[in-house]
């Protein structure tokens, strides 16, 4: 990483009541060193400095989504159009996308750990043809709580199925899945025979949905997170 450029805001907008969409214009090196799905940045505003991981695939308009709740995240979410920041290079291993072509991706997220898989998403929606099955199971807290929507209906036409998880439906109208995300993964028990998994989300869900693939017999090192 060779230290910080300057970067601004070229559109935000509220995903969900906790997460917030940016678009932002970057410097050159930054966009060209952009190689893989599920890559992150240092992002700078101010004083305060913290990590996030890219939405978008490389040679895409950069985007983030960014949880609101910590001192860095509310700050970036309070950014207006127009604003200035500084951002690192681009950063991180990424998903082994390229590498899975030919077989089936199984994708996994949690809250905001749906941030780098709608990266990988962006990358295979250009890419299907390249690739068997494609499965998100996508877990949120209430189903108000599910970001990119909007996307949801594009995801289907391009024959990404997805899988979405509440675990908290609080008695709001729910007819999904509910509970945990290696719940849904064992209860839908996708064949593992020639797919890849991508993980993004709390520790929990991690250790979880790995021991999940394991019963069904996916060998942990076709398991990959993003960093």
């Amino acid at each position: 990483m060779n230290g910080f450029h300057a970067a601004a805001v070229r559109h935000a907008w509220d995903e969900t009541a906790d997460l917030r969409g940016l678009r932002l214009d970057v410097a050159p090196e930054v966009l060209g060193s952009h190689r893989r799905s599920g890559q992150y940045l240092t992002l700078r505003v101010g004083a305060q400095e913290g990590f996030f991981a890219l939405a978008s695939a490389p040679g895409q308009s950069t985007e983030l989504l960014v949880k609101r709740g910590s001192a860095i995240g509310d700050a970036v979410a309070a950014l207006a159009e127009g604003t200035e920041v500084e951002t690192s290079e681009v950063e991180g291993k990424g998903y082994p996308i390229e590498e899975s072509a030919g077989g089936d991706l199984l994708l996994f997220a949690a809250g905001s750990g749906i941030t780098p898989i709608r990266a990988a998403i962006r990358q295979l929606l250009a890419t299907r043809e390249r690739f068997g099955r494609v499965l998100l199971f996508y877990g949120q807290r209430r189903p108000g709580d599910f970001a990119y929507r909007t996307e949801h209906a594009d995801w289907a036409q391009a024959g990404i199925e997805l899988v979405p998880v509440v675990s908290r439906p609080d008695g709001a109208e729910w007819s999904g899945a509910t509970g945990h995300v290696q719940d849904a993964v064992l209860a839908v028990r996708p064949s593992v025979e020639r797919a890849t998994a991508l993980l993004c989300g709390m520790k929990g869900m991690v250790s979880g949905v790995t021991a999940a693939l394991g019963t069904l017999g996916l060998p942990r090192e076709r398991v990959f997170l993003n960093y």
